[in-house]
């Protein structure tokens, strides 16, 4: 095994991070130099809901606009979904891991597309690229999963454990939201990253509950 595997997971560890995340940088690369390309594959909401270009509900995360929009998405996805990956493994085994860890990717993907569809159906105008959906649900799946987790943070001392970090990283994001002229998809980044936790207590039922014991502590 070479010795770079002594710092970053494995294959074997994280498959997906070495499948999807080198998809996402040739694609992203292609798109840049050849538009035609791009365009084949981002988000067009008008078009989705007159019954065409269903395929970009998926292909429009394997493309982004600039580099470091690009660069960004696939150091994080490359770390969650080594997370996702392992969590899953840890309490089901390897199969089952492979299988819902692909299943939860095309969730995390598809349907915030079709949420930004919804919303943008008849905006002839509004088009739409990047994995910034896959990215911060997959954040919100990572936090929830195990929401009894010890974690501590510098800058909050009342936080212990990963539910925790997840309520203040939902207030981060729910403040920033409110910044003006911003061209960051905000309300994707909410939905995704809600819908990442939904999904955490899909996979993990028991951490629903976990997830409301975590408060206990700080309200009693």
């Amino acid at each position: 095994m070479p010795a770079i595997f002594d710092i970053l997971p494995t294959p074997a560890e994280s498959p997906w991070s070495y499948t999807l995340v080198p998809v996402i940088i040739i694609c992203s690369i292609i798109g840049f130099y050849y538009k035609p390309f791009f365009y084949k594959l981002l988000l067009h909401p008008y078009e989705i809901c007159r019954g065409k270009r269903w395929h970009t509900l998926f292909t429009s995360a394997l493309v982004h606009r600039s580099w470091i929009h690009l660069l960004v998405n696939v150091v994080l996805i490359y770390a969650l979904l080594y997370d996702l990956f392992g969590l899953i493994k840890q309490e089901y085994g390897t199969n089952a891991a492979y299988l819902l860890s692909i299943l939860i990717i095309l969730c995390l993907v598809v349907i915030p597309n079709l949420f930004q569809t919804y919303i943008k159906k008849d905006d002839f105008t509004y088009t739409a690229v990047g994995a910034s959906g896959l990215t911060f649900g997959l954040y919100g799946f990572s936090f929830l999963y195990f929401p009894l987790q010890k974690m501590s943070s510098f800058w909050i001392e009342a936080i212990k454990v990963s539910a925790q970090f997840w309520l203040a990283v939902l207030i981060v994001i729910l403040l920033l939201s409110f910044v003006p002229k911003s061209k960051v998809n905000k309300g994707l980044h909410i939905f995704a990253f809600l819908l990442g936790s939904v999904l955490a207590f899909c996979v993990r039922p028991p951490a629903f509950l976990e997830f409301v014991n975590s408060f206990k502590s700080i309200f009693q």
